[in-house]
């Protein structure tokens, strides 16, 4: 019987043998950089029961979303005073539930705006990350709620198959969603997406669980611009549900002297006892 080796495999392998070569002073080999996430979801001795939302958090985007998370808190604090100074108080009490909302979430692990299950990247070779470049991986048991993101707070609602955007609105008194023309939709593995939802565009769409819709802010100022484009994307890199369960990353194996680039020779020989063995 043909048996399949995959590359994680053998960087796993070669990982508990280069701590001992580097014992006795031999070459390690190193953790292959072409090592993908499929890879690594080949190499599982069980995937995540179906249904369920799988996730990853690309290294360079872990700093990133952090500081993007204390810059939404510090705007909507601005926007929460200058609401209340000018008698807005159920507007401001509904932000206030969003900023406490978004330093909730902060502290959570964040995710990169892409699909991470198998079928997703061995379908698209392109969006297939390698191991070396992931600061987070996981999957989430799929939740049994949307979340919406209304002029009144924030809330959650039983999700169910025929729920659709316009459906959820109106479980909601219409004083905490006719002002906003349009919301964004944030699916538990997408981007965010608009959708018009005022009398002269409204639009609609189904929504499966794990859904979070946002509102846009009514008002021309700055900070109302910056949370309306904002508030979204960072909505879209929160985990997709609240059952989730974070998977060892695999550390990639430093390179050996002996396998960085090769310098010029030395001109002069090397004397006794500093050769390598």
């Amino acid at each position: 019987m043909t048996h399949r080796h995959h590359p994680f495999a053998c960087a796993r392998r070669w990982h508990g043998l280069g701590a001992l070569l580097l014992i006795v002073g031999l070459p390690v080999p190193t953790f292959a950089d072409d090592v993908r996430l499929s890879d690594f979801w080949l190499e599982q001795p069980a995937l995540a029961e179906a249904p369920a939302y799988s996730y990853y958090l690309l290294e360079r985007e872990r700093l990133p979303q952090q500081r993007q998370g204390i810059r939404l808190q510090e705007e909507l604090a601005t926007l929460i005073n200058w609401n209340t100074l000018v008698g807005h108080t159920a507007m401001a009490n509904g932000l206030t539930q969003w900023q406490h909302t978004v330093a909730q979430q902060r502290e959570q692990t964040g995710r990169t705006q892409a699909r991470a299950d198998l079928a997703a990247l061995l379908a698209a070779p392109r969006h297939d990350p390698p191991l070396t470049s992931l600061a987070a991986i996981g999957h989430c048991a799929v939740p049994d709620w949307v979340e919406l993101w209304h002029f009144g707070g924030v809330t959650r609602h039983r999700w169910s198959p025929n729920l659709t955007l316009q459906k959820l609105l109106r479980q909601r008194p219409r004083s905490e969603w006719t002002e906003a023309e349009y919301a964004w939709l944030i699916t538990p593995q997408g981007a965010p997406r608009r959708v018009g939802i005022a009398a002269w565009n409204a639009g609609d769409s189904p929504l499966v669980a794990g859904s979070r819709i946002v509102l846009a802010l009514p008002g021309a100022v700055q900070e109302v611009d910056w949370i309306n484009r904002s508030l979204p994307n960072f909505l879209a890199t929160r985990l997709p549900g609240d059952a989730c369960s974070a998977l060892a990353v695999p550390e990639r194996v430093a390179p050996s002297a002996n396998e960085q680039e090769p310098s010029a020779p030395s001109k002069e020989p090397a004397a006794n006892g500093e050769m390598g063995s």
